[in-house]
């Protein structure tokens, strides 16, 4: 046999084995292409393809100065990716931690092999992969430049933004806060989060295989667009004196709540509300320090009977209706009046009073010469008229706070309802319950000449790019009575603040200041309580052209005797009061022995 009939059978072999290598990588590239091709294109898009959401950052919350309540700061999500970090890269992970400032066994535990996949979404398809394993979240800039400067092409931050509150627990009921999941709670931030939200933007690209961009591949490039600024109508160093006042008056009193209204009352602009106790709205989620209770906006939420401050209703009505001048005269000895043909029983005075005139009346808070006011206007109109008179003033309803959101609308029967007891009870404030700022809303119309202005809180609201989208002009809800009515209330509500008057821990030397006391025995175990009362006053100045009304409520005052209002509210209305003025720059209207200030030549 000669050699090449010896290789021959050799050749063959290697043609068919050759042969059968191509048909094997022709099968390979069969199964890849065809069968398994739609597959692997779309794992290998997926692998590619890059979807990046930009968030949108939270427009920010202004006092009226400019002052900043609340911003939102960018920080990082910093965590790997376990299929791109080289094996190389697996030995840094103490240095990874070292710069996130987290245990290194939490890297440790992050490159893991068991944890680059996840179970199967259906059963008999392969594990998912998982590309994105959080190491540190909230990262500030300087850990994130300090972490990209490791060159560890695995490990990368995904930016997002967090709500801070810069003055903690300043204003922390009108403000509001967000909670950990990024939805608004309750405030500003609740209300008017379609202004401040703003939209986020996305990005759909490619990447290669070192994970960087591929630009031309780019599909859609969507910018975020951020949220409005709201300028609020707040004055933060008077926000701060109210809670400070507050504080002070509930470290002296130990009560269970109270509340401080400042506003503007011919513009029913929010100067300050304050509510004891307050938390921190940067530690909302700590139980200790911000429990459900101190949350509870109690200016709009919780209601009490208002007690004297509410006879303003009465006698301004009978003024207004002239039924009655500040000289006309009652008898507040009685304990019986004729009321449509039968007697009516009248409530006690705190003191003996005989027959007095409507001005003294209002100085010294006769229950039952404000109830003879209150019944003479209700016989001689009506009991539904003098129920319209009370609505007027905006009891019963809701006040247009634009916070509203949990705001309560207190109890106001309806005379169909009452019964007969009711209409010697109404006028002096009891058998009707209202909120803090319903009552505040009410003294307020009185200082706007009789206008029932609707409280507002938020000035106006600021595009992106500073330049102002709307302002919210104030608004009147109805009028209340007539602007001379309210003048001659005003003028009998400054002898209250004065020596003669049941507030003369709320006059101030050289300012005209006009007000109403009020102190209510609390419905305990279905009877009104001698040991557990509110204490209010509620007031205006300068009396002759008001800039600011305040009111001040303080639920349970404990301590030795009865915690009225001009002795518990009217001190914490004259600490405010005299901070406004600082503050607003108001000039005395009278000298320091009560002559009218006189300009000189």
């Amino acid at each position: 046999m000669s050699l090449a009939q010896a290789r021959r059978p050799r050749f063959g072999f290697l043609a068919w084995a050759v042969a059968a290598g191509f048909l094997v990588l022709l099968g390979k590239l069969v199964q890849l292409h065809v069968v398994d091709g739609p597959r692997l294109r779309a794992k290998a898009m997926e692998n590619r393809g890059e979807w990046t959401r930009h968030a949108s950052r939270r427009g920010e919350i202004r006092d009226r100065q400019g002052n900043l309540l609340a911003a939102s700061d960018r920080v990082w999500d910093v965590g790997l990716d376990p299929h791109v970090l080289a094996p190389e890269e697996r030995s840094r992970a103490p240095e990874i931690a070292r710069v996130l400032g987290i245990p290194a066994t939490q890297v440790l535990a992050a490159l893991d092999p068991a944890r680059a996949y996840r179970p199967p979404a259906e059963p008999g398809q392969p594990p998912r992969e998982v590309r994105w394993i959080v190491l540190a979240k909230e990262v500030g800039a300087d850990r994130k430049r300090a972490a990209d400067a490791l060159g560890i092409r695995a490990l990368y931050g995904q930016p997002r933004y967090v709500r801070t509150y810069p003055k903690g627990s300043l204003a922390a009921h009108v403000l509001g806060y967000i909670n950990q999941e990024g939805a608004p709670v309750s405030g500003v931030e609740r209300t008017f989060d379609d202004l401040l939200r703003g939209q986020d933007g996305w990005t759909e690209s490619e990447r290669d295989g070192r994970r960087r961009e591929i630009v031309a591949r780019r599909l859609r490039d969507v910018p975020a667009v951020n949220g409005m600024t709201l300028e609020l109508t707040l004055d933060s160093v008077i926000q701060s004196a109210a809670e400070q006042a507050l504080e002070a008056a509930a470290a002296k009193w130990n009560p269970l709540g109270g509340v401080a209204i400042v506003t503007e009352p011919r513009t029913g602009r929010v100067l300050a509300l304050a509510c004891w106790p307050t938390f921190d709205l940067n530690r909302f989620n700590d139980r200790e320090a911000a429990p459900l209770d101190a949350q509870r906006n109690r200016a709009l939420a919780d209601t009490y009977e208002p007690g004297s401050v509410f006879k303003i209703v009465s006698v301004a009505g009978a003024l207004d209706a002239g039924l009655v001048t500040p000289e006309s005269r009652y008898d507040c000895g009685l304990s019986q009046v004729p009321y449509r043909g039968r007697m009516v029983s009248l409530p006690a005075d705190s003191h003996p009073m005989g027959l007095e005139d409507v001005r003294t009346i209002v100085w010294e808070s006769s229950n039952r010469g404000s109830v003879q006011i209150g019944m003479r206007y209700a016989e001689s109109f009506g009991e539904q008229r003098f129920f319209e008179l009370v609505r007027g003033f905006g009891f019963g309803a809701e006040t247009g706070f634009p916070l509203a959101a949990g705001e309560v609308r207190g109890l106001l029967h309806p005379p169909a309802r009452w019964d007969g007891l009711t209409i010697s009870r109404v006028p002096m404030g009891h058998s009707v319950s209202v909120t803090p700022l319903q009552m505040h809303q009410a003294m307020a119309a009185i200082a706007a000449d009789g206008l029932l202005m609707r409280p507002q809180v938020v000035a106006r609201a600021l595009n992106p790019d500073g330049s102002v989208a709307f302002e919210y002009a104030p608004r009147a809800r109805g009028r209340a009575v007539s602007a001379a009515a309210a003048r001659q209330m005003a003028d009998l509500l400054r002898g209250v603040c004065t020596k003669q008057g049941t507030a003369a821990a709320a006059e101030i030397p050289g300012h005209d200041v006009a007000g109403k006391t009020g102190t209510t025995q609390k419905l305990v175990g279905g009877r009104y309580s001698s040991q557990h009362h509110v204490a209010s006053f509620s007031g205006f100045f300068p009396a002759g052209d008001p800039r600011v009304a305040i009111t001040v409520v303080i639920d349970e005052p404990r301590g030795a005797g009865v915690g009225y209002g001009g002795r518990v509210s009217a001190p914490v209305f004259k600490e405010i009061a005299e901070a406004c003025i600082r503050r607003l720059e108001i000039p005395p209207a009278r000298g320091p022995q009560g002559g009218r200030v006189v300009a000189g030549p």
